[in-house]
């Protein structure tokens, strides 16, 4: 990482949306998009949020970077029949202007069910208190909940599936290592199961290569994300 060259082009302005899609394995097409933020420099240079989120910490401008890429990602698909996700931090959750912020853009916005907000599973299980409220505005606003990294921390399986959350992303970590160890494929498998049951979509992330899309496949794990079907990119694009 360049220190000084993010440091010198940090600017809320050069902040962006890149898209990468979600998967519907069983029909081999786009099923939604996550929306990540990314600076670019004048040179074209992308930085990535863990090279530059420290610069909008110290600048208190972590509320706006999350709103910034909520704006642009709500005009970029506005005219577009695709739904997609942001992500948010645990700041942004226990901000209590956000979802005014947000209800202001989707209220005249075509079909607000498309959009989605994901938060990690430990941010989520160290707020639950403030999370069932979050989720409770967010199902007001027909603006659903995923859960990334699920899975990571073994115990938090039923206290996160008893949530009022739309989907789960299961941790790339597990997802990495279905291939060589049985135990993981087990625990996969089982988690997977039970939201099903709930009907609580399930995404595998961190797909890299066809042994691994064939191996989720296998376990009826039907949404998948990751470079084996496209990098995030400054478009949009079907694959």
């Amino acid at each position: 990482m360049q220190i000084k060259e993010v440091t010198e082009h940090f600017d809320l302005d050069r902040v962006v949306p890149f898209f990468q899609p979600i998967m519907d394995i069983s029909h081999d097409t786009v099923w939604r998009f996550e929306c990540l933020a990314r600076l670019v420099t004048p040179c074209e240079q992308t930085f990535l949020p863990s090279e530059f989120l420290y610069l909008a910490e110290r600048h208190q401008s972590v509320e706006r970077l999350t709103e910034t890429i909520f704006n642009q990602s709500a005009a970029y698909f506005r005219n577009i029949n695709a739904a997609w996700n942001i992500n948010i931090g645990v700041q942004d959750l226990l901000n209590p202007n956000l979802l005014d912020n947000l209800a202001e853009v989707l209220q005249f916005y075509p079909n607000p069910s498309r959009v989605s907000l994901e938060l990690t599973a430990a941010v989520v299980l160290d707020n639950l208190e403030v999370f069932h409220h979050f989720a409770e505005r967010c199902q007001k606003m027909n603006m659903g909940i995923y859960i990334d990294h699920f899975g990571a921390t073994p115990g938090n399986i039923n206290s996160i599936l008893n949530l009022p959350v739309n989907g789960i992303k299961i941790a790339g970590k597990l997802i990495s290592q279905l291939m060589e160890n049985q135990q993981t494929y087990e625990f996969v498998d089982h988690l997977t199961q039970l939201a099903n049951k709930k009907g609580i979509f399930v995404v595998a992330v961190h797909v890299e290569d066809k042994a691994t899309l064939d191996k989720i496949q296998d376990m009826g794990i039907r949404y998948a994300q990751g470079f084996y079907f496209s990098q995030p990119k400054p478009e949009a694009q079907s694959i």
